[in-house]
């Protein structure tokens, strides 16, 4: 598969007062240790609640299709995952990973679409990466971004990411998947 694109970023999509009541949300639910799925959770040092809000969802949705739509991603998609709330203290990192996992879900559905809402920008380091990698190492591509409140980066969950340790303040950001059917 090739895609002309393997992100889409938009700064101030989102309301700062959006970002605020996600931040209240997300601080009232359980907060545990991030960890990882299919690999080694020595490369994630984080804290977590989970926000299964669909009214959340539903306002999200549109920016995501918009960003398949106008990437010409064209990915056949059909609900999300439950969002993932995310803080990033100081020495707290993500190292280089995808969002896919190694087997579909029991209901055949695999992750197709991820993405990352940035709920501040008072904090430094903990900035956002993007490989498009390449066989020859000369050719490797990686985009840095310092996400400010309000943007948001969605990218297809096979693509290579990182967010860089955080060196000064808390970094907070909410996380999601969106899955759909199995590549035909």
């Amino acid at each position: 598969m090739f895609l002309s694109k393997i992100y889409h970023i938009k700064d101030s999509i989102v309301p700062h007062s959006f970002c605020d009541e996600i931040i209240s949300d997300g601080e009232s639910q359980n907060i545990t240790n991030a960890n990882i799925k299919d690999g080694d959770n020595n490369n994630r040092s984080s804290k977590v609640s989970w926000l299964d809000n669909k009214k959340l969802q539903t306002s999200l949705s549109n920016l995501v299709q918009l960003a398949n739509d106008e990437n010409n991603w064209n990915f056949s998609l059909k609900e999300f995952e439950p969002l993932q709330y995310t803080i990033y203290n100081i020495g707290d990192h993500y190292d280089w990973h995808i969002d896919s996992h190694k087997k579909p879900y029991d209901n055949g559905l695999i992750r197709k679409l991820s993405f990352t809402l940035c709920l501040n920008d008072d904090y430094e380091g903990g900035d956002f990466r993007i490989c498009q990698p390449h066989p020859n190492p000369d050719k490797v591509v990686i985009d840095i971004f310092k996400p400010k409140k309000g943007s948001m980066i969605v990218f297809p969950s096979h693509v290579w990411h990182k967010v860089s340790e955080v060196t000064k303040g808390t970094r907070k950001s909410l996380v999601g998947w969106v899955v759909g059917s199995q590549w035909q």
